[in-house]
């Protein structure tokens, strides 16, 4: 059903609402907040018993692998090279008692105190002390320095949601905060020293999964079950130099993933010119080296990607369509107005891209002239920018030059600069009627 005016005067309105500040205030937000946490790194004060506690416990994990179902489901998924001695992660495994680890630790002298605040101890319903792990394959965090400070559990596979989430992380602590730390960074520092590439990816088994295939060439970080955040990104940066090497993002392909992605956009974007890879639908990229091999996975990291900003611009734009194509000139109107938003609150150098895709998606599908699509960007990047110095370029003149025809875009760019207020005064809005 075609959408009537009705819906076209309600489209209008929410343009009006979204050109406001929403997309634009969040993304400047979360630009600030990545520049201010790369260039302020946290202070770190460690707790040295907490910090042996967690040391013991990996060790103790380890040394009840065996005769565990983990060896074997690794190897089911062919991440079995992550229990090679030379192996940087050190996994391990959670025994099905309740009080394992408990025991262990209060034999090696430690107090309930002590092991209540590393939160791998916790009140039982009892009220006596049981393990926060139980019957779970487990994964070490680490810190910048390396030392271990938290863990992943994963559920056997057979269990369902009876048995608690398919990936438990230990509590917040002294030592943890689940927003600032990223699952194999510290193990993937020696691959980052050698050149590889950062791969953001959901899970910890994902990064894992990510660096074998790699061979070298990549090296999987996750998040630890949040969206990402300014701090992790900063960790990340004063790892690796993103805007030289530069990132790709690899989250499932469903709209959970999708969403995390354009959310992760926002941080990575001052920092670097991230990648979105398309995986194949329905997996991971545990799931592909499972089913297909380290070669099929290798290749999707390789050449199944494009621009995180494309996602980013066009998720804006199905927000509007619904599936539909607007046919309504009305509804073409809002929905570039929300997209041009959303392009002005981007870095200057995904600017001209973005309005370049944007004009050709406009010309070609719905009919409009270059100049009537430039003169909506130009509104929308001014409404963005605060009158102040002037840039070199412009946002002005990298939108002249994106969205001009191609045997006009050899004007220079100082010469773009001076015609953009006279386009602008020229250029009459969009008819009525289009569509």
């Amino acid at each position: 059903m075609e959408a009537g005016p009705g819906e076209a005067n309600q489209a209008i309105s929410l343009t009006d609402r979204l050109a406001a500040s929403d997309k634009r205030a969040d993304a400047a937000l979360a630009h600030a907040a990545t520049k201010t946490a790369v260039h302020c790194p946290p202070v770190v004060q460690r707790d040295p018993e907490l910090v042996q506690i967690h040391a013991e416990a990996g060790r103790f994990f380890q040394a009840c692998l065996h005769g565990s179902w983990v060896p074997q489901y690794l190897a089911e998924r062919g991440l079995d090279a992550a229990l090679l001695p030379t192996s940087p992660w050190k996994i391990g495994y959670a025994p099905a008692s309740w009080t394992a680890l408990t025991e262990h630790l209060r034999g090696l002298g430690h107090c309930d105190a002590a092991l209540l605040a590393s939160g791998l101890v916790v009140n039982g319903r009892n009220g006596q002390l049981r393990d926060h792990f139980h019957d779970r394959l487990m994964i070490p965090l680490r810190d910048a320095d390396g030392y271990v400070i938290a863990f992943i559990g994963r559920r056997p596979p057979a269990t369902g949601d009876e048995h608690g989430p398919r990936y438990l992380n230990s509590p917040d602590t002294a030592l943890f905060t689940k927003g600032h730390v990223l699952a194999g960074l510290a193990e993937g520092r020696m691959f980052f020293a050698r050149g590889a590439q950062p791969v953001l990816v959901e899970g910890p088994l994902d990064a894992i999964a990510v660096t074998i295939a790699g061979t070298g060439a990549f090296a999987g970080v996750a998040l630890c079950g949040t969206a990402l955040t300014a701090e992790q990104v900063s960790a990340l940066a004063r790892t690796v130099d993103l805007g030289e090497r530069g990132i790709r993002v690899a989250f499932d392909p469903d709209a959970a993933g999708r969403k995390a992605a354009i959310r992760a956009y926002q941080h990575l974007a001052p920092l670097s010119d991230p990648v979105a890879v398309t995986l194949p639908e329905g997996t991971d990229p545990a799931d592909l080296l499972r089913t297909s091999g380290r070669d099929a996975l290798r290749e999707t990291l390789h050449r199944s990607s494009g621009p995180l900003a494309d996602l980013v611009v066009d998720a804006t734009m199905e927000e509007w369509a619904h599936g539909r194509e607007l046919r309504f000139a009305e509804l073409q109107i809002g929905a570039l107005r929300a997209v041009t938003s959303v392009i002005a609150a981007m870095p200057e150098e995904h600017v001209g891209p973005q309005a370049g895709r944007l004009c050709a998606l406009y010309v070609e599908r719905y009919g409009w002239r270059p100049e009537e699509v430039t003169a909506e960007l130009i509104a929308g990047i001014e409404r963005h920018y605060d009158p102040g110095p002037r840039l070199d370029p412009s946002p002005w003149a990298v939108v002249m030059r994106a969205t001009a025809p191609p045997n006009q875009r050899q004007t220079s760019l100082s010469e773009t600069d001076v015609l953009t207020r006279r386009h602008l005064r020229l250029v009459s809005p969009p008819q009525a009627g289009r569509g």
